[in-house]
């Protein structure tokens, strides 16, 4: 018996054929999904907001402004105001400092003060190394039962995490700030240096860079 010969020119128009559904399906998809990917993204946006600034009564993300940090990163800042009054900043960056080694992106979100202190610190994604990098980057709502035989009020905050809540209180200067290991408060861990440079290079990034444009940001004339 003799070996079927093979259509080259009609195998290539066959599979460019697939080659082109194929496309034209997965076009169709992103399209489909892209909006509820687009809410999804605003949604977590507004859940870290709540939980680094204070109480406030407007759509901060109505007043997002975006400014370069002197490390090259688009640093997103969103406006929080009470009564019309501004009452701090939510600073969200990508620092791709993170494990491994200036190849990992960490997401944060840093409330600041209107002056530009940092007060919260909220790291909403990484893939640092679990019981290391986690360590560091972990701060989960969680909600306890307090006074639980006169009422069982339940209360939601965000878990303590040492390590973050260093740079609580601290401005910006013209100098990323140092990495401590030893002593009550720190803000790095021992095995974990990488990801402790990474979180503080960009809760810099955020309180500096909002410092720099403080008069932009006060300013801005969206109500």
């Amino acid at each position: 018996m003799s070996a079927q010969k093979i259509n080259i020119p009609m195998l290539g128009i066959f599979l460019g054929g697939v080659a082109a559904v194929a496309a034209g399906l997965l076009a169709g998809v992103q399209t489909l999904t892209a909006p509820q990917i687009e809410a999804n993204q605003l949604a977590a946006a507004n859940e870290a907001m709540m939980q680094v600034l204070p109480e406030y009564d407007n759509d901060p993300t109505l007043e997002a402004q975006v400014f370069q940090s002197v490390e090259g990163w688009d640093v997103t800042y969103f406006t929080a105001r009470k009564d019309g009054e501004i009452v701090g900043y939510a600073g969200k960056v990508v620092t791709p400092e993170g494990f491994p080694d200036g190849d990992g992106n960490i997401s944060l979100m840093v409330g600041l003060e209107p002056d530009g202190a940092v007060g919260t610190v909220l790291v909403t994604a990484s893939s640092e190394t679990p019981g290391l990098g986690t360590a560091i980057t972990n701060r989960k709502l969680q909600k306890t039962i307090v006074d639980l035989f006169s009422g069982g009020e339940v209360l939601e905050g965000l878990v303590p995490n040492k390590y973050l809540d260093w740079y609580a209180g601290k401005t910006a200067g013209e100098e990323r700030w140092a990495i401590v290991k030893e002593g009550e408060t720190v803000n790095g861990k021992t095995g974990a240096t990488i990801t402790s440079k990474a979180i503080c290079g960009g809760v810099y990034a955020v309180s500096r860079t909002a410092i720099e444009h403080l008069e932009e940001l006060n300013n801005n004339s969206a109500q």
